[in-house]
């Protein structure tokens, strides 16, 4: 399943560096395929593909995750499932 996140922080750009050092995040995605983007100084885009959801529901439960999330003040906001086009 390939999933959509909007993500609100207290900084994008200390999230992101922190996003980008998580390895754990490969075990459960494509993170080839990983796409971020900033829609402002405290929200953000992300685009995950070939989501195990079992593993990504016990990765957010995490007590890294928990204890991040309170830390930066991060909150997602919405998720959605996507497709790809079809030509």
């Amino acid at each position: 399943m390939n999933v959509i996140l909007k993500v609100s922080m207290a900084n994008y750009d200390a999230w992101k560096e922190t996003f980008d050092k998580h390895t754990e995040r490969a075990a459960v995605c494509d993170e080839s395929k990983t796409t971020v983007g900033k829609v402002d100084d405290t929200s953000c885009i992300v685009m995950l593909y070939d989501v195990d959801m079992q593993g990504m529901q016990e990765l957010m439960g995490s007590e890294f995750m928990i204890t991040l999330s309170k830390e930066m003040q991060i909150v997602n906001e919405e998720m959605h499932s996507f497709a790809p086009l079809q030509p």
